[in-house]
């Protein structure tokens, strides 16, 4: 990825969550979120890569990412834990939030932190929290090879793929800025100003879905999150909510209204 960062630094805010002199941009990492939580300092700090030799996702899952082919970076707060609930949703917010800007609509959210786009994955978040620091992770496709998508494993697309043309710098600063605003607002406010928002961007909503926890199913009609981010999955026992854990959600092929 090209990135014009004497661009990007004249058009951050000055006032914003991030600014020119706090972000770093790194050619190769083992991932951006390891580098960030083995700085001192990494309120307002941004890490940027083009290539990770050991991307994390999810539950010990690896990133895979060609090299220059997506946007990876990481972003940094100085947070109490308390205050965190929601944050990940929020970020999928903001991602959105940032594609809208540029004239890309029509990209969902999975719970908790899948980006996609007509059912194909096109990027994923990352939290990570020690002590008082969080540290928000994304990967966003940009322009992929081939071999990078069977890499991945599953259905996925990029934002070239969409057919929209976005320019990498303009949709950097624009993940900056609502990072900065929305994730700032979430850890101050709480999540309850965002349910509507990101239900009605849920890509499973009164969708017939399993949730996997380990060895435990939980099979209903997906009913979005509730004011603290759980999911809200509609049994025949009545609504259960599922906070954390090893969680799959799986569509199923039939519609509930």
């Amino acid at each position: 990825m090209e990135y014009n960062f004497r661009k990007i630094a004249g058009m951050l805010p000055k006032d914003g969550k991030f600014t020119a002199e706090r972000m770093v941009f790194l050619d190769e990492v083992d991932s951006t979120n390891s580098w960030m939580l083995r700085q001192t300092d990494i309120d307002g700090l941004c890490c940027i890569t083009n290539h990770q030799i050991a991307g994390k996702g999810r539950q010990g899952r690896k990133w895979t990412d060609g090299k220059g082919g997506s946007i990876l970076m990481s972003m940094g707060w100085e947070a109490g834990i308390a205050q965190c609930t929601g944050v990940s949703l929020v970020a999928g917010l903001a991602v959105i939030r940032s594609l809208d800007e540029l004239g890309i609509d029509g990209v969902r959210l999975k719970w908790p932190n899948d980006i996609l786009f007509e059912a194909r994955k096109l990027g994923g978040i990352l939290v990570e929290k020690t002590g008082s620091r969080m540290v928000i992770g994304l990967g966003l496709n940009y322009r992929l090879d081939e071999s990078s998508m069977l890499d991945i494993g599953q259905p996925c697309t990029d934002i070239t793929s969409i057919g929209v043309q976005c320019d990498a710098d303009e949709l950097l600063l624009g993940i900056l800025r609502n990072m900065g605003e929305m994730i700032t607002d979430c850890l101050t406010t709480g999540f309850t100003g965002y349910v509507d928002y990101w239900n009605s961007l849920d890509e499973f909503g009164g969708c017939l879905a399993e949730v996997r926890m380990g060895q435990d199913v939980v099979f209903g009609i997906e009913r979005g999150v509730d004011e603290s981010g759980a999911l809200r999955i509609e049994t025949d026992d009545g609504i259960q909510t599922i906070h954390s854990g090893n969680v799959s959600l799986r569509r199923k092929t039939l519609k509930a209204d």
